[in-house]
């Protein structure tokens, strides 16, 4: 009768044990399930990372192109007025050519 308990015993505790085995197998499975979950997720935002990355870089470059299309027209402006001057300056000279001839002319009729 003792081995019979023994041997009750035993098969309670293997029992005991294998249940302990699967009872860690499933927790290692669910840990196994989110940890790819969370790799699908962690890509998935690799991703978003990505395309925020690529927007930010255009938002620059197109910044930047502002920024020269900004410093052309100022450029452009500048040379405008200097070209003003000039036409200024050289319809003065003209005016003073013109005030000196037109006497002239006036005489000589």
């Amino acid at each position: 009768m003792g081995d019979l308990l023994e041997a009750r015993r035993r098969i309670v505790a293997a029992f005991e044990g294998i249940a302990g085995g699967a009872e860690s197998l499933a927790a290692k499975a669910a840990s196994a399930a989110e940890i790819e979950r969370l790799r699908v997720e962690l890509d998935d935002e690799r991703v978003v990372n990505a395309q925020l990355e690529e927007r930010v870089r255009a938002l620059r470059e197109r910044e930047s192109d502002r920024a020269a299309l900004e410093a052309e027209v100022i450029r452009l402006r500048a040379e405008v007025e200097a070209l003003k001057a000039a036409r200024d300056a050289e319809r003065g000279e003209i005016d003073a050519v013109l005030s000196e001839l037109i006497p002239i002319v006036e005489e000589a009729r």
